[in-house]
């Protein structure tokens, strides 16, 4: 790498350099997780430069997805490596093959895709090439690097296990997201980069997941919270050298070639919407359906999707809705479950269509002048309804989704940013939410709330990220005491979890898990009061410091007939503090309890759980103290006891135990 290109790099570029190589001289691997848009493509292109102008690696192999193959060419390039690049993601096998083969025996930077990966590991490990020089003990690849590794999130799937196939050195795992629903997922990241780690998936799940889960729920008791809190900071201990992640917020844009600043301001908003009557009569008629009924008992998905499309659009519900409710799910497995899906939206497009004051869309303000603006939906429906909406308001669009071919992608995205004629842009979440960056744009509409958070985020971040001059404003639509709403605590839960494992501050709890199960009834409220919106007020509303223009903005949102506007920007920008424990809810009697001592495990989570929860502690008991792995671990009054305990004999003593006292009293027996 020259030193041009190395002053090139923001300062937090540089240290990500620092880091791999670190990682390089120990021999192992790790998760670059920096924030979306902070150019982590570059970093590791620039670390790989470096790597091969030293003559310290001979081959790397880059797996991401189709659509960013094209940005790792063009970072290559930058950093003075577009020469010793193999493209194995054609369509043409003998092409691929010649590809690979330059690959094995010439050196180089091998592209090419999750899908080819999966279906041509054992070519790409080299089952088949025998000439590779043998200085690795046969493992052919200096690197493996996954870019968007979440992708590899379930290490069940094909996907992930034939990447585990492919020897290498080192391992490094690229994610603005590697957590986006639960702490596994991060546990599947590090098992593929750093596999002794964090143990394997049941020591995991024992010793950090449930603590973590249990302690960032609102309704927790103290003592959960305190264990929660004690062990999220072990795990964030245990990684620290192994993960790297920046915040947009925080890091300096400066470069040895301009001046100190940082990223425009972004401001996140919640609108919460009232349902129209004619989607009020559709929701209430839903819910009190018999389909809901069997439904929620069997598999409630099909009835989940039906509810997010009438807040959506009821229009959204035509007679052939049942190939769209299935849509992106994964749960229907059977006939029965398909059957019931087409009935829910045969019945339901019925009633959209009687109602003769049913419009196709609500006016709305969309545009500031001189603003750019994107309009994110997850499904084509929706935004063929907002694309008739802005084409009776007489605005000009360019529209992305899963039909746009590939090199029309290309057209379009360069159109947008070259500002010719149209200040919309219409994507769907899918194909506009990855790999793009679209500065041009400084309003991001989010139309429709996914259960992934990042989704949403990875939407916005096409906007908010390096390359952005003008300040960002974001607007998450959501239809207020609906499913729309539980959805949207579920995304704040999810984000807590992630949060809790990787930054230091303590996290607001801001909901339970018992606030989105009732997902089938109707609100007590009413649908023009968000509950949500309430509580997040008072919450931050002490914190609001907007400036005047964004304050009349606001102000002019809420005279819309809007039930209000919720910050989601403030979202965990408070420490949250834990109040101090009793004597009777101490952790231990002496020194802190640590989080990998089963006394500590087995004491503290018993105390804190109700007694429909003491069957799975039993289960999760016996795994844990029948593991090989943990007897070394066992605090020194309590390691030689149950050593001499005979499995089947431990088994029993559990199972006769019919509460938690009996419960907790066996277990203080045994340590």
């Amino acid at each position: 790498m020259t030193t041009l290109t190395f002053k090139m790099l923001y300062a937090h570029q540089r240290e990500g350099l620092s880091w791999l190589w670190s990682l390089h001289c120990r021999e192992t691997g790790g998760i670059l997780g920096d924030d979306m848009g902070l150019g982590k493509t570059m970093q590791v292109s620039a670390f790989l430069a470096g790597l091969f102008h030293s003559g310290l690696i001979q081959r790397v192999l880059v797996i991401a997805p189709k659509t960013l193959l094209t940005h790792w060419i063009k970072e290559l390039t930058v950093v003075g490596l577009r020469h010793m690049i193999s493209d194995y993601s054609g369509s043409n096998l003998d092409a691929r093959d010649f590809e690979l083969q330059h690959a094995f025996k010439e050196g180089g930077i091998l592209l090419t895709t999750y899908d080819i990966a999966r279906i041509n590991y054992r070519l790409i490990r080299g089952d088949f090439y025998n000439d590779a020089d043998d200085e690795e003990e046969g493992k052919i690849w200096n690197y493996v690097i996954l870019d968007e590794a979440h992708f590899i999130k379930n290490p069940k799937t094909r996907r992930a296990q034939s990447l585990f196939e492919i020897p290498c050195v080192h391992r490094i795992a690229i994610s603005g997201t590697p957590v986006q629903n639960n702490l596994k997922e991060m546990w599947a990241l590090f098992s593929f980069c750093c596999p002794e780690l964090l143990g394997d998936k049941k020591e995991f799940r024992t010793l950090y997941e449930l603590p973590i889960n249990r302690g960032n729920d609102k309704t927790a008791s103290n003592r959960a919270k305190h264990i929660g809190s004690n062990v999220a900071k072990e795990l964030r201990e245990r990684i620290k050298p192994y993960f790297l992640r920046r915040m947009k917020n925080v890091v300096s844009l400066e470069t040895g070639l301009t001046d100190d600043k940082q990223l425009p301001k972004k401001n996140e908003l919640i609108i919460w919407l009232k349902l129209t009557d004619c989607q009020r009569q559709l929701y209430k008629a839903f819910l009190n359906s018999e389909l809901v009924h069997l439904a929620s008992q069997g598999n409630p998905l099909a009835a989940l999707t039906v509810l997010k499309k009438i807040c959506d659009h009821p229009l959204i519900l035509t007679k052939r809705a049942a190939e769209d409710i299935l849509e992106g799910m994964d749960g229907m497995s059977n006939n029965q479950d398909m059957l019931m899906a087409e009935n829910m939206a045969m019945n339901l497009a019925d009633m959209a269509h009687a109602d003769d004051a049913l419009q196709a869309g609500q006016e709305r303000n969309l545009l500031e002048e001189g603003h750019h603006i994107l309009i994110f939906s997850q499904t084509r429906k929706m935004l063929n309804l907002i694309q008739e909406a802005i084409l009776l308001e007489g605005y000009n669009f360019l529209r992305m989704d899963g039909t746009t071919e590939t090199s029309e992608r290309e057209r379009i995205v360069k159109d947008f940013k070259d500002g010719l004629g149209a200040q919309i842009f219409l994507l769907t979440t899918k194909v506009g939410g990855l790999g793009l960056t679209l500065t041009k744009a400084a309003r991001v509409i989010v139309v429709d709330p996914a259960w992934n958070p990042s989704t949403d985020n990875q939407s916005v971040d096409r906007v908010y990220r390096i390359g952005q001059t003008k300040d960002v404003i974001v607007y998450r639509l959501m239809t207020s005491a609906t499913v729309e709403e539980k959805i949207y605590k579920l995304q704040v839960l999810k984000g807590a979890l992630f949060r809790a494992a990787t930054e230091k501050k303590e996290q607001t709890r801001y909901f339970s898990k018992s606030d989105i199960r009732e997902l089938f009834s109707l609100p007590e409220q009413g649908f023009d009061v968000s509950l949500t919106q309430k509580q997040l007020q008072e919450e931050h509303g002490q914190q609001l410091d907007v400036d005047e223009s964004l304050r009349e903005h606001i102000q002019f949102l809420e005279k819309q007939g809007i039930a209000g506007v919720s910050h989601h920007s403030l979202l965990f920008s408070k420490t949250e503090v834990l109040p101090m424990l009793s004597e009777n809810d101490a952790l231990d009697r002496g020194a802190p309890a640590k989080p990998k001592d089963e006394r500590f495990t087995a004491r503290t989570h018993l105390a804190s759980n109700t007694d429909s929860e003491i069957p799975e502690e039993i289960n999760r008991l016996l795994e844990t103290l029948a593991s090989t792995t943990l007897e070394s671990r066992l605090v020194p009054d309590c390691r030689d006891k149950t050593h001499d305990l005979d499995n089947e004999m431990l088994t029993m003593w559990f199972l006769v135990c019919k509460g938690r006292d009996e419960l907790l009293a066996a277990t203080e027996a045994i340590c």
